[in-house]
């Protein structure tokens, strides 16, 4: 069996994965031209609006902060678990979804927008879904897509996909959809102690369904609105107009009424208005419980708190009751919210005690800290927010050592409690008290004289309020050097930040997964039978590289680094179902190129990857971000402080770009080593190398007709039987020289680079000879077979290949390399057919299979014989077509194929120096005999997959694909106790479904070589299955050159 860690899966948080969900065929290639622009940079609303506004369901707004970007309409024509006829209208410049409450829809009347229905949840996987909270799903939608912009104001309408926040976005209503139950938390968008939208209020007003409290006119409005729009349902059309204007009538008297109560409640709030200006002070006696951060001196900042957390004053009453609420969530009962860092209070109470104690006190009372609500609720800053945190606990631990009774837990969940109950920040989140289980604190870090000077530094220092003057305090780098010197107030948070984040995650993930599978499930009913697949998530981070800036300023400077397209493909696997590019709101206001280059990843990723779901999301919370990039299987940052706590919260697959010159930009490549070996931090910027081209080659081209080519491209000697019929019955022409599925080229339309070169008997000799290698062996089924055969046919090697079914298929074939080679070597071309990469025990015969379900495919014993050879052997193996939808079996016998590797390595260490490759299959394509010509793109290909038995299953191939891939990429990356080789991995799978031509059923076939039934799988040869050839060749190359130049493996896709 394959021995990987067991942090492979879900970068050991325990979960349960779905199945992937393919893209929509019916979406069609995405382009600038034709998909809808919102200049805002979020994605654009749903197809399926029963009423929509005159654009269509979406508002264009303006941003000169954001560039204008494009998304395509997302299209699901398959969700069958909730109401799917959502009713859409306009106010204004806004986009208000009516949905019934009772469907756990949000509801908004002000500003904003309102989205749908908690079956979006998946925001793990790059979709644009709702929140989960500690009442449940937030701001979800349906299919995971946003239903409708925002006017010019910043969107938070929890679907955590807001854009651009502005200086009064922090003052709108939230929306918040709430269902019943007990689940943990999560995340959404940005909450304000201001919001109409809290839950969590003693108020006794009634409620709207917007969770606002109401003035008794708009109770009585409301109500009388629900009575009418019920009768109207029953009442006969005639009498309608009548109610109407009694109706109206009513109403007049209610606002009426209504403007006399706000009158009243404008007075009554006047006085209790002006406790959160008044800044009383109390004789210091328990730390922040009464005022003072510290028992013997120091004090409280006297500065009201900052604009960026006030209320917004919509009418009096509902300041009134957010005045109520916010001196609940206070650090003081008279309504005073301290506005410095904890660990900044927490020094002045240690300066002064450790006076108290060089004057003789040896006993204190206890003094208990909570972090300051600017921390807490710093949407912009998560990374200074949290280090401000473990830089408080980390002053606990210190002084609790040395006897000076000062506890800290930061309380930053009362401000969600008694603000809007919409959870955002990473912060929220964090346990309360923050473990340190992980980690005990090592007092010979910072004993009494150490602490001291820590503090008064951090108090007389121009950067006193953050993090650094606890955790850094002499920096990460020794100044003498440059080198590292991380400290060891660093090295003792780590594993606290490390467990903190990962426990948070855990709890996140059981949530989200548990409900994203029947999410999946049900919006993939085209693609059923990927049931048992397993989502693979990949996360780009794009963010500022440091956190100075605040979404609520006019400008700033944003430090943002975009990598190269090819890093991405270097890093993301060919088998992601799901790729989300997060990006901060900072990023997107202030980075140079953010949103654009977010716009241009999402382009590409939808060529590059496309059977998976891509998205690009402005994510306003935080606590969504975190958690994506801590689950997600891949992450994939720019250098700066975005990704770094969720990087060392990761098992595997992190890749941190970091710049080195003139000097590293952060203390990520400082990090000890057994965190280092969990990630990957390569230099910024990053270098491409000739032999990454394996990983880019075959992705993303084109054919193109070329007679020029044609010539080449075409066999000395005809194949022998149904391989090559068509070849051997074609009459060339003057307008038709060659077959026409032997005149095309394959292009490369993104890394022109690395282009597919037509191989030689020459090219493939000399990279025989540079990796050592004397024995070529396929193994595999008729597909396998005739890749073998066609590998041969290049090399004159055709004569006495017999396709009798009467007749043993496996050959081999000895081909001399000596005129072309520097040095006289010639290697053996073998094939072997085993139809499922199994051995049973007995060798079949033909007309008497012995392997399979129904025991009627063909396994012929191989792996004897590859162990026996004593010089170095290139392994080429496929498998896949012969397991149908044996998902189990399929499994269990590509494991079992690895572990035979490694096995045979284990004992001859000289066969770690072979080249295992495993090739893609490739399904086939339906009424191949009505095809002449090539297919342009994927999205021609993709309505006419099919799958079931009568189709062979052709449909299980990719997944089984990506299970292989997926196995391939824990075996290289992961696996540090493997004895075998690499696996090498040539997937023709683009070049090839794209070629419905050329098959052995094909057009043209001709009449004397039809084939009943129809045969649309294989290919007739010279033709298409030339190409996986020429790949390998290429390959080879590149693997040649990365043996001899012994460069680090940082990814194998």
């Amino acid at each position: 069996t394959v021995v990987v860690p067991p942090s492979v899966l879900r970068n050991g948080v325990n979960s349960k994965r779905g199945k992937t969900r393919h893209r929509s065929c019916a979406e069609k290639p995405w382009s600038l031209e034709n998909v809808p622009n919102d200049l805002s940079g979020r994605p654009v609303g749903p197809r399926s609006l029963s009423s929509s506004s005159s654009t269509g369901g979406v508002v264009h707004t303006t941003s000169s902060s954001l560039q204008p970007v494009s998304q395509p309409p997302h299209h699901d024509d398959n969700n069958n678990d909730y109401d799917h006829d959502h009713d859409h209208g306009s106010r204004g410049d806004r986009v208000i979804r009516r949905d019934d409450i009772d469907d756990h829809h949000n509801h908004e009347l002000g500003t904003g927008v309102a989205t749908g229905d908690m079956d979006g949840i998946n925001g793990l996987y790059g979709t644009k879904g709702g929140i989960v909270t500690s009442h449940g799903i937030v701001g979800g939608n349906d299919h995971g897509n946003d239903h409708g912009h925002n006017s010019s104001h910043a969107d938070d309408d929890g679907d955590d996909n807001d854009t651009q926040s502005t200086a009064s976005s922090l003052k709108k209503k939230r929306l918040v959809a709430m269902r019943s139950g007990s689940v943990p938390s999560s995340s959404s968008s940005t909450s304000s102690c201001s919001s109409r939208d809290y839950r969590h209020g003693s108020s006794r007003r009634a409620r709207h369904p917007n969770g606002n409290d109401m003035s008794p006119g708009q109770t009585a409005g409301y109500y009388v609105a629900k009575v009418i729009d019920g009768l109207a349902d029953r009442m006969p059309r005639k009498y309608r107009s009548a109610v109407a204007l009694v109706a109206l009538a009513g109403l007049a008297g209610m606002v009426a009424f209504d403007f006399q109560f706000f009158q009243l409640a404008g007075y009554s709030n006047s006085a209790a208005g002006g406790v959160l200006s008044s800044r009383k002070l109390k004789d210091p006696v328990g730390g922040d419980q009464d005022g003072l951060g510290g028992g013997l001196g120091g004090g409280l900042s006297h500065k009201s708190p900052s604009n960026k957390f006030q209320g917004n004053k919509e009418g009096d009453y509902i300041q009134d009751d957010f005045d109520q609420r916010r001196r609940r969530a206070a650090d003081l009962p008279d309504g005073t919210v301290f506005d410095e860092p904890a660990h900044r209070r927490m020094c002045r109470a240690i300066v002064d005690r450790l006076d108290a104690y060089d004057a003789g006190t040896t006993s204190f009372e206890r003094m208990v800290f909570t972090e300051s609500e600017f921390v807490c609720r710093d949407p912009d800053a998560p990374y200074t927010g949290v280090m401000n945190m473990f830089a408080a606990q980390l002053l606990d631990a210190a002084g609790n050592a040395l006897g000076l009774n000062v506890d800290y837990t930061h309380r930053c969940a009362k401000w969600e409690r008694y603000c809007s109950g919409n959870t955002t920040t990473i912060q929220f989140h964090l346990p309360d008290p923050l473990s340190t289980s992980a980690y005990a604190f090592q007092p010979n870090c910072l004993d009494a004289p150490a602490l001291r000077t820590l503090c008064t530094d951090c108090l007389a220092g121009p950067n006193g309020n953050g993090p650094d003057c606890v955790l850094f305090p002499r920096g990460y780098l020794d100044s003498a050097t440059n080198g590292c010197n991380l400290g060891c107030q660093f090295k003792q948070v780590l594993p606290w930040i490390r467990n903190n984040l990962r426990a948070v995650a855990t709890e996140w993930l059981s949530t989200v997964e548990t409900r994203a599978l029947t999410f999946w499930l049900r919006n993939a009913a085209e693609f059923s039978h990927r049931e048992k697949d397993d989502m693979e998530v990949a996360v780009v981070s794009l963010s500022c590289a440091d956190d100075d800036c605040d979404a609520t300023m006019s400008t700033c400077v944003c430090r943002f680094t975009p990598l190269p397209n090819w890093v991405y493909a270097l890093h993301i696997p060919r088998s992601a179902t799901n790729v989300a590019i997060v990006v901060s709101p900072t990023c997107a206001k202030f980075g140079d190129g953010c949103t654009l280059h977010a716009q241009e990843l999402y382009h590409f990723f939808g060529s590059l990857y496309p059977r998976a779901d891509i998205t690009w999301n402005v994510i306003t919370s935080t606590s969504s971000a975190y958690m994506r990039m801590i689950t997600a299987d891949h992450l994939v940052c720019p250098p700066g402080v975005g990704c770094l706590l969720p990087a060392i919260a990761r098992d595997a697959y992190t890749y941190v770009y970091e710049t080195v010159a003139p000097t590293v930009s952060t203390w990520i490549t400082c990090l000890p080593s057994d965190y280092l070996a969990r990630l990957v931090v390569p230099s910024y910027p990053a270098e491409f190398l000739s032999e990454d081209c394996r990983h880019l080659r075959a992705r993303i081209g084109a054919w193109t007709a070329d007679l020029d080519l044609a010539p080449s491209l075409q066999y000395q000697t005809p194949v022998d039987g149904y391989l090559g019929c068509a070849d051997r019955n074609f009459a060339a022409t003057a307008e038709e020289p060659y077959r026409s599925p032997t005149t095309y080229r394959w292009d490369e339309t993104v890394w022109t680079t690395c282009p597919v070169v037509v191989a030689t008997k020459d090219e493939l000799c000399t990279q025989m000879n540079r990796l050592r290698l004397d024995k070529i062996l396929f193994v595999g089924d008729h597909t396998t077979m005739s890749q073998a055969i066609a590998l041969a046919s290049l090399l004159g090697q055709n004569e006495d290949v017999s396709l009798d079914p009467n007749v043993v298929p496996n050959f081999s074939k000895n081909v001399d390399c000596s005129p072309g080679t520097p040095s006289a070597f010639s290697f053996q071309l073998s094939y072997v057919r085993n139809d499922r990469l199994e051995e049973p025990g007995t060798t079949p015969s033909p007309g008497n299979p012995n392997c399979g379900i129904s025991n009627e495919q063909y396994c012929y014993p191989w792996s004897v014989d590859y162990a026996a050879h004593s010089g170095r052997t290139l392994l080429i193996v496929n498998t896949g077509y012969h397991w149908a939808d044996d998902w189990e079996g399929y499994i269990a016998n590509f494991q079992n194929f690895v572990g035979k590797i490694d096995d045979v390595a284990a004992n001859d260490v000289a066969k770690a120096e072979d080249v295992v490759v495993f090739r893609t299959s490739v399904p086939g394509h339906k009424e191949c005999d009505l095809h002449v010509g090539v297919f342009e793109h994927y999205h021609e290909y993709c309505p006419r997959i099919v799958n079931g038995a009568f189709w062979h299953w052709w449909g299980e191939l990719p997944p089984y694909n990506d299970y292989a891939i997926r196995i391939i990429n824990e075996w290289n990356l992961l696996n540090t106790v493997k004895s075998g080789p690499n696996i090498e991995l040539l997937d023709p799978w683009m070049m090839t479904i794209l070629r419905p031509d050329g098959h052995l059923s094909g057009a043209d076939a001709g009449e004397n070589c039809r084939m009943d039934p129809k045969e649309c799988m294989l290919y007739s040869l010279p033709g298409p299955v030339d190409w996986w050839n020429h790949l390998l060749v290429g390959q080879l190359k590149d693997v040649a050159s990365h043996r001899e130049n012994r460069s680090p493996m940082v990814a194998w896709r």
